[in-house]
């Protein structure tokens, strides 16, 4: 049996059945992420109305946003440890309800 797992590792184009066996997640949410355009299209293509993935260009994909999310981190990292402590110029504080002018104030009861 060691020829067939070596012949599945070098398989490059499988079902979107298989893919999402492989990566642990369903074929449904596979086919929500094409259909909103998550996954590209160079990822994955229709042959014969089946959808094929490619193995390689699916990890190449997912490195590439790891790296994306890694360098905008580090970016928002050196951008806050530069600022030494001090508040951002765009935070807004939370906005405090102030009763309106002329309303009757609530009436306050006290038991006996």
């Amino acid at each position: 049996m060691p020829q067939a797992e070596s012949f599945n590792e070098d398989v490059d184009k499988i079902s979107e059945a298989r893919l999402a066996f492989l990566i642990g997640t369903t074929q449904k949410a596979l086919e929500r992420k094409r259909e909103r355009k998550i996954i590209p299209e160079g990822v994955w293509s229709k042959i014969d109305g089946r959808i094929i993935y490619s193995k390689r260009r699916y990890d190449e994909w997912v490195e590439s946003l790891w790296t994306d999310r890694a360098a905008l981190r580090s970016s928002a990292t050196r951008s806050a440890s530069v600022s030494h402590g001090m508040v951002s110029v765009g935070v807004k504080p939370l906005p405090i309800r102030q009763p309106r002018k002329g309303s009757p104030r609530q009436a306050v009861y006290e038991l006996k």
